[in-house]
């Protein structure tokens, strides 16, 4: 990769997380709540028989803060997403231009899908979005039968899996769309397997979950909506349409800018269909299979954009609850992740086209202040979401009521966290509502709400614990009779919002600014929970791990035997 334009990549990257980068601390939003320490459980690996959302995610991160202190385990993680999802699309058009290049490279990393999904805190489908370029280009080598490129594959799958399933899946289906043919079925194959062994510890909790079905009333909250004056369909052009509006970019609201993102969507699909037809003439864009890019641009479009629509919205709720699983699809804006990819790909064979056309002293100029489109389309995507990526620190006391939890062996109780609600909205945090961090800071099985309350629409959760302690609250029990027919040993109380009943008896062992921690007279230890099918879920991830590690050990080994190689006989 040239220089000057993977800087170019790089310092866009920082640009975005400029304030989270400078300073100590955690950026808490939406669904992203790092923690300085986050102790190991059982559920990170989905063997508390919950939907495995963060798997192995959560596993992930739970033993790189036992190494690294967790705020900068977050910056590494965000920072790393975006650098990768540029240099990866550097790599896959390698061979245009390096100006054309680099407007493909900060689309893919300067846009309103990386800023909606940064706002509501899903970093791990942005580590997919990273791994998505790689992915592609690996599956265009398995295509071709480059050497090495399935166990290229295997890996990058296995990133995009371990964000999040639903970037592993989305991995997984680019890459058997890029390679399905009749004439490659032992490719395809192998494709197939590859992405079946990275997706594998995630896939295996989710088959063996006592949770069957999700809440329909999920689709239309969550469905893909019109975020600019250009409707639904507008919207997801401009790489935009998520449903939580609070997250939305201002320029959104803007018909100029959000009719200019349209159109750079439009012409990036457009030079993509044309590269279709003339590719046999352009060796640079023969080698992207074009075609197979087209198919699975407008099949992520449409498959983000119909659930968003009257028909599509019933049959996906038909869906979600009769399959299990299906649940995975009520976010159908997630699903735009390979159109984004198509609409960055296009926008390079598009500035290529551009600079073909000018004489040679503006084949640079003209396409290079094109190429700043993206950022000129979205300044706000700039230092931390202008400002929402704002680093905090947790109270001390956090780190007190942990230590009191650590010193009580809290590791195999159930903790109840009050009031009870599934986000917090705390002072110290600016007020930005963040799923609650008590989940990850503290030790045992700690219980939050799981139900998410949408204007007058309720979502259900998946959590079958919290849903039966939510029905006992609604039917008016106690939380005396709550903590004891759950065997709840510790009640966490999060001050600053009012509680609708009186607390359970017990022993206060902190009572602070901001917390407040109750221990009741229920048993240690009656949170320990040994399903049979937890073997079945830890040998298949040593399986998994094993079978990528080995496959990461070959790659290497074959590039220092090349590297020794390539320098010739030593003379002794």
């Amino acid at each position: 990769m040239r220089p000057r334009v993977t800087a170019v990549v790089i310092l866009g990257s920082v640009l975005a997380l400029a304030p989270l980068l400078l300073h100590r601390g955690f950026a808490l939003v939406g669904d992203m709540s790092f923690v300085p320490f986050q102790p190991w459980k059982g559920e990170w690996l989905g063997l508390d028989g919950t939907v495995p959302r963060a798997v192995p995610a959560d596993a992930v991160v739970s033993v790189l803060t036992h190494v690294v202190p967790g705020d900068l385990v977050q910056k590494a993680i965000l920072l790393g997403s975006l650098v990768l999802a540029g240099s990866g699309v550097l790599q896959l058009l390698r061979r245009l231009p390096g100006v054309a290049s680099m407007g493909a490279a900060l689309l893919y990393v300067w846009n309103p899908y990386v800023y909606e999904r940064l706002a509501i805190g899903h970093w791990g489908l942005l580590v997919g979005y990273g791994a998505l370029p790689w992915v592609l280009d690996a599956a265009l080598g398995v295509r071709a039968g480059r050497s090495g490129a399935s166990r290229r594959l295997l890996l990058w799958l296995a990133v995009a899996a371990v964000g999040s399933p639903t970037g592993g899946v989305l991995a997984a289906v680019t890459a058997v769309v890029v390679v399905a043919s009749r004439r490659r079925r032992r490719r395809l194959w192998v494709v197939l397997a590859s992405g079946a062994v990275a997706n594998l510890p995630w896939l295996v909790p989710a088959l063996l979950t006592s949770v069957e079905t999700s809440d329909p009333a999920g689709v239309a909250a969550f469905s893909a909506a019109a975020d600019s004056p250009m409707g639904l369909w507008g919207s997801l052009l401009g790489l935009g349409g998520i449903w939580k509006e609070s997250v939305v970019p201002d320029e959104r609201s803007t018909v100029l800018l959000g009719a200019l993102a349209a159109v750079v969507g439009l012409t990036a699909l457009a030079a993509v269909a044309r590269s279709a037809v003339r590719s046999p003439g352009d060796r640079a864009a023969a080698d992207l299979a074009p075609r197979r890019l087209l198919v699975l641009g407008v099949g992520a479009l449409l498959a983000a954009g119909l659930p968003g629509t009257a028909v599509g919205g019933q049959v996906l709720e038909w869906l979600v609850s009769t399959v299990p699983g299906a649940g995975l699809l009520r976010d159908s804006q997630k699903l735009l992740m390979p159109f984004a990819l198509v609409v960055a790909v296009g926008f390079g064979l598009f500035l290529d086209g551009v600079r073909r056309r000018l004489p040679r002293d503006g084949r640079f100029a003209v396409p290079a202040l094109l190429a700043l489109l993206p950022v000129l389309l979205l300044p706000t995507l700039g230092w931390g979401l202008a400002g929402r990526l704002e680093p905090v620190q947790f109270p001390r006391e956090w780190t007190v009521v942990r230590a009191e939890l650590e010193q009580a062996g809290a590791a195999d109780d159930r903790v109840l966290v009050l009031p009870w609600a599934a986000y917090r909205s705390y002072p110290w945090n600016e007020h930005r509502a963040v799923l609650d961090p008590a989940i990850r800071f503290f030790p045992g099985e700690v219980l939050t709400d799981q139900d998410l309350v949408l204007d007058d629409v309720t979502v259900r959760g998946d959590d079958p614990t919290a849903a039966v302690i939510s029905a006992a609250l609604d039917s008016g029990s106690s939380l005396e009779e709550v903590v004891h027919d759950h065997d709840v040993r510790w009640v966490l109380v999060e001050k600053g919002a009012p509680l609708t009943q009186p607390l359970p008896g017990g022993t206060v062992r902190h009572d602070g600014a901001g917390l407040l921690l109750l221990e009741t007279d229920v048993a240690p230890g009656r949170a320990q929970r040994a399903a049979a099918t937890d073997g079945v879920i830890v040998a298949v991830d040593v399986l998994a791990g094993l079978v990528v590690a080995g496959v990461a050990g070959t790659l290497l080994w074959d590039r220092l035997v090349r590297r020794r190689s390539s320098q010739g006989p030593t003379i002794g």
